[in-house]
């Protein structure tokens, strides 16, 4: 592992209300007084590390390859009144968020225990420091308290009881690690704990080493796989005391149904997953690759306190961190290329564009026509001035020949194995995210990349609280039965839809930055060394 990363930040400048008031004066006396003729240039790039990439000849699954590459020439052009108005909202909204964080220790501690009903973990102090020297949010981490309330109510009744977890878990995966890590942080360090099975080898040390210097000592279990892994409902008016009992599941992060998953799913608790989130209740199980037949499953029944990148709730109940996908540092970035120079709003096609392999989950007969990037592909073929949608990469790995007709699935969707560059999305007004094999791990290049984005999802990941359907960006049903409706929405609301994206655009360039991503990670791993040593003190 490397060792711990120093460097000196400067103290946040935070914005303070009364020059929050003055900019919105000044900015409205801009957005009044400019001419039409001003010259449109392009906003800064959100830090150093976001320079030019090419992912020519790659799929848009792919990681981009960190080489650089001449971009086009910048031309001028008039300012439109409408984009002027819709980044100035933008940057106000992002102001207004940063404006309202605490200022002080003293402020912090009282707005945690405000949220929390208890006091800071040990150290927070470190926490928050850290976090100011690297303008950081300092009170938004609801999602963090969420994820750990059910620990710390367990703990009132059996302090022990996350640590236990975490010794029987290191105990049952020592002969299978099931695609988990067990990492210790001692004297600032961190290391792996014995084998370590991940893709994020040389990832997650950096990672690590960004924060690891304030954490406590601490021992934690991180999964390097897409997939959530704790079944579990602590919703369930019957979970307290089933956690509380003695461990049922016998094979924890093992249990693997097959040939598919779709009738495990519906005999667990919180498992029938809501196409919506009103009216009457159905379902999107069978619509649903992850939920009809999971590449890799190694779940537990039992609640293990676990960190992983995504989950379905209330089926599930991991502990969210930020996913190296969301890091501009990461090989695993969804970076584009020209972040800076992209092709004005006005000249992009009011259509919706995706591309993207036939990932989401082991095919078995035709299980795959309620795939979700199927569907889309399907949808598109039958709107095709609405949609430019093309799987681009056929999964092999996802069919087995004993129960799957490749040859058909490839025929049927003309599946060419020919990737285009990420950057084609430019050209469009609108970008597709959609599920893989869990979340996609693409939506924040996509924000960035200066298009409206459609999410269709049903994982909740860190970010979730920060970006908000119909602010940042149109959600869509999982089983996509509004995306037509949505597409011709933003085509007959133009004004609205540019807001829409402005916004997205400013909270994932000035918002959801590495160190902002550090400092969520941070704070988890404090929660959790607190757990570890719980003390009815609080």
């Amino acid at each position: 592992m490397l060792l711990p990363y120093y460097q000196k930040q400067s103290k946040y400048n935070r914005v303070s209300q009364p020059l929050l008031v003055t900019r919105v004066l000044v900015l409205t006396a801009i957005f009044i007084l400019t001419p039409i003729c001003v010259v449109l240039r392009p906003l800064p790039s959100s830090s150093p590390s976001a320079a030019h990439y090419s992912t020519q000849d790659f799929a848009d699954d792919s990681p981009a390859l960190q080489e650089p590459m001449s971009g086009p020439t910048q031309t001028q052009r008039p300012i439109d009144p409408t984009e002027l108005a819709a980044r100035l909202d933008a940057q106000l909204a992002v102001d207004a968020l940063f404006a309202r964080q605490s200022t002080t220790l003293v402020q912090a501690i009282s707005r945690y225990e405000l949220r929390t009903n208890r006091h800071p973990p040990p150290h927070y102090e470190r926490w928050f420091q850290y976090a100011q020297d690297n303008k950081c949010l300092i009170d938004e981490y609801d999602q963090i308290h969420r994820d750990f309330e059910p620990f710390y109510e367990l703990a009132e009744r059996d302090p022990g009881y996350f640590r236990r977890m975490i010794e029987r878990a290191k105990s049952e995966l020592a002969a299978d690690s099931s695609g988990i890590c067990v990492i210790d942080i001692h004297d600032g360090i961190a290391s792996a704990s014995g084998y370590c099975p991940t893709s994020y080898v040389d990832a997650w040390p950096i990672t690590f080493d960004k924060f690891s210097r304030i954490l406590p000592d601490t021992t934690f279990l991180i999964s390097s796989r897409d997939e959530p892994r704790v079944v579990f409902n602590t919703r369930d008016p019957a979970a307290l005391e089933s956690a509380l009992g003695n461990a049922t599941d016998n094979s924890p992060f093992h249990i693997s149904p097959r040939p598919t998953t779709a009738e495990f799913f519906d005999k667990q608790s919180g498992c029938q997953v809501p196409i919506s989130g009103h009216g009457f209740m159905r379902s999107v199980n069978a619509e649903h690759s992850f939920l009809l037949s999971t590449y890799q499953p190694g779940y537990t029944t039992d609640l293990y306190p676990l960190l992983s990148m995504a989950k379905a709730t209330p089926c599930f109940s991991d502990i969210l961190f930020p996913a190296e996908y969301y890091y501009d540092r990461s090989w695993w970035s969804g970076k584009f290329g020209y972040p800076d120079i992209i092709t004005p709003w006005e000249e992009k096609q009011p259509k919706l564009y995706w591309r993207g392999s036939s990932t989401g989950g082991k095919i078995v007969g035709s299980n795959y026509h309620n795939f979700t990037r199927f569907k889309l592909a399907k949808l598109a073929s039958a709107h095709p001035t609405l949609m430019d949608v093309a799987i681009t990469n056929f999964e092999k790995h996802l069919c087995d020949e004993a129960v799957c007709d490749g040859a058909r699935v490839i025929e049927e969707y003309n599946i060419t194995g020919k990737g285009e560059p990420r950057e084609n999305v430019y050209e469009f007004k609108y970008a597709m995210d959609v599920d893989g094999m869990s979340f996609s791990g693409r939506f924040l290049g996509l924000l960035k990349s200066g298009s409206l984005v459609f999410k269709a999802t049903i994982f909740t990941e860190y970010f979730s609280p920060w970006l908000r359907p119909f602010e940042h960006y149109i959600p869509v049903k999982p089983d996509l039965s509004d995306l037509v409706q949505r597409i011709e929405w933003a085509n007959a609301n133009p004004v609205e839809a540019r807001r829409i994206q402005q916004r997205g655009l400013a909270a994932a360039k000035r918002v959801l930055r590495d160190e902002q991503n550090d400092c969520y990670f941070a704070a988890v791993l404090f929660e959790w060394a607190r757990l570890t040593s719980f003390k009815l003190s609080l």
